[in-house]
């Protein structure tokens, strides 16, 4: 369950912040290309789209590094399967999960109830035991009793 639990969370982090990531390949994309031109204010140009991927970037880095660590989790967990056009199973994990919860809540149900009966089981054997220490101590009694009769 704790490996569905990361799964799903790292799925949630991947689909929320996948535009910020593209925005900022984007913007540095332009960046990119701007850097290739020749000519007349070509390169204050490239600055500027410098200066706005790495603003954008600034202001969304938690978003972009949630993103890039969840991208790099599902690489690992999906290998050969993992396609960055298509989202990850969540819908399945999420199904898996609440199935293995189910399980989990009927496991502990019967746990309760097996604890129960074995309680219950003890205190009969406490008491079974001590119904038999209470008619030694009789006996006992009466073989002394006895004993000074005679």
């Amino acid at each position: 369950m704790k490996t569905l639990d990361e799964h799903i969370k790292h799925s949630g982090n991947y689909k929320a912040y996948r535009g910020k990531k593209a925005q900022y390949d984007k913007l540095y994309a332009q960046y990119k290309t701007l850097k290739k031109e020749k000519g007349f204010g070509a390169e204050r140009k490239a600055q500027n789209a410098l200066n706005t991927a790495n603003d954008f970037y600034e202001n969304n880095h938690p978003q972009i590094a949630l993103y890039e660590s969840a991208e790099q989790y599902l690489k690992g967990v999906l290998q050969e399967r993992y396609d960055p056009k298509r989202l990850p199973p969540v819908a399945k994990w999420e199904a898996e999960h609440s199935k293995l919860t189910a399980e989990r809540n009927g496991l502990n149900h019967q746990y309760t109830v097996l604890k129960d009966e074995v309680q219950k089981a003890e205190q009969i054997r406490k008491t079974v035991y001590s119904i038999l220490r209470q008619e030694q101590r009789n006996e006992q009694t009466v073989v002394k009793n006895r004993g000074m009769e005679l």
